[in-house]
């Protein structure tokens, strides 16, 4: 607006009227972005960023990259403070949040596990959709991690935050050349093929294969994934199909066979067991795989969990994908900026920092080459599969949590012969059932 010359008095009454409503709002909570003057306060409840390194105590926690980007950030935005507050993940997390959520004195923004874990929450989640244009949002991946129909376009209540690649087996190759198998060259076709190859390996009196004790989440749930696709498990969830499905029956006999033939360990120490030469395979995520590598040398290589069977629907993949998710709670006073430094943290030039500050060595953005940050041609692979459409986002988390958790108490009775495939999937059918009916009423 232009005053009139000469117009003094109409310049002074806008004058000081513009100073006393500047005096009213002095005690009102405004963005940063929109007034200079007022200070925004963004709680960020941390649980997906290192702050700790066991290897180096004497690490400063400015030294790690979630502490350089906040500064980076308050720099661009000094009108807004970041208060980074470290927390555990998992379930003492679920707990925190949601009690803290209902009380409405939760943080402005966290990292939860992705998936049917978030979604839980959707009631104080803040949809993302607003805060992202459509090019914004093509340059990330995975966004069917963060939705509430599993599908990339769908209503986002969380922003990935980063990838767990591709779940792989590692494979010691001395033992396997000792066998007379090449994994690669006759990578087997099918669960049979699987058992037979492991029964080679264990010929040399070696133990075939060490999984985790949670390693149902990443073989024989990943074989049902497979088998069904991505929509079959929607419609496992919706109760549209079942579990007892005989195909479905199938892989959990696969399941208890590994273990009645004792072809398999499971035992969370197998890290170092297989590192030992005391198995002939392995299975890991990105970290694992790097630090095989790192270990063992040309000795250790990698390959897909084998297809269950010739007819799956999804071949030569594995499970993976983005495991966890930033989300902002719909009742912060500061969801606009919360939504801006997230933005800031996936920003092309942001994601370069993480990589180069070793936090990730793979992204989930499509504009960053990791191979002009690191030098070792294995995470090139990792990234080349987490971003292949055969890696299918993590089962568990499109089954609701308490589903998932009935899996879990329930499996091992599956593989140690205490309970059958058919009684197992009916139990599964059941408590499915019994959600939806919960979730009717």
């Amino acid at each position: 607006m232009q005053l009139r010359k000469g117009s003094v008095v109409t310049a002074t009454l806008i004058m000081v009227t513009a100073l006393f409503l500047n005096a009213c709002s002095s005690g009102t909570n405004e963005s940063a972005s929109s007034k200079g003057d007022k200070k925004v306060d963004l709680v960020f409840w941390n649980s997906g960023f290192a702050t700790i390194d066991e290897n180096n105590k004497a690490k400063k926690k400015e030294d790690f990259y979630i502490s350089q980007a906040v500064e980076r950030y308050q720099k661009l935005h000094p009108n807004v403070r970041v208060d980074v507050q470290d927390v555990p993940s998992g379930d003492e997390l679920f707990a925190k949040f949601q009690t803290a959520s209902i009380a409405k004195n939760g943080p402005d923004l966290t990292v939860l596990w992705s998936g049917s874990y978030m979604l839980r929450f959707k009631q104080f989640l803040e949809p993302m959709d607003p805060y992202f244009t459509a090019e914004e949002r093509a340059r990330i991946v995975g966004w069917s991690a963060t939705t509430e129909d599993f599908t990339n376009d769908g209503k986002a209540y969380g922003v990935p935050f980063g990838t767990d690649g591709t779940f792989l087996l590692a494979y010691n190759k001395k033992i396997f050349a000792e066998a007379g198998v090449d994994p690669v060259a006759q990578r087997p076709k099918n669960f049979q093929q699987f058992v037979a190859m492991l029964e080679k390996i264990k010929a040399q009196n070696v133990t075939p294969l060490g999984l985790f004790k949670d390693s149902f989440l990443h073989v024989p749930d990943y074989w049902i994934a497979q088998t069904v696709d991505i929509p079959g498990l929607d419609s496992l969830v919706k109760g549209t199909s079942n579990f007892s499905d005989p195909k479905l029956v199938n892989v959990m006999k696969g399941w208890h066979e590994l273990f009645d033939k004792d072809l398999v360990i499971a035992d969370d120490s197998i890290r170092q067991l297989f590192i030992q030469g005391q198995l002939g395979m392995s299975v890991g995520a990105n970290s694992d795989i790097t630090n095989f590598s790192d270990e063992m040398g040309d000795n250790v290589g990698f390959m897909k969990i084998p297809d269950f069977s010739e007819d799956v629907k999804i071949h030569d993949g594995g499970p993976g994908g983005v495991g966890a998710a930033f989300v902002v709670t719909n009742y912060s006073e500061h969801a606009k900026e919360a939504a801006e430094f997230v933005k800031f943290l996936m920003s092309k030039e942001e994601q370069i920092n993480k990589i180069k500050s070793g936090e990730a060595r793979i992204t989930v953005v499509n504009d960053v080459d990791v191979n002009e940050y690191v030098s070792d041609p294995l995470v090139k692979t990792m990234q080349d599969m987490a971003n292949e459409p055969s890696t299918i986002f993590w089962p568990d988390n499109v089954y609701p949590a308490e589903l998932t958790s009935e899996m879990m108490s329930l499996q091992s009775l599956v593989s140690g012969g205490k309970m059958t495939a058919e009684e197992f999937m009916k139990k599964i059918d059941q408590k499915r059932d019994e959600l939806l009916k919960s979730k009717s009423n």
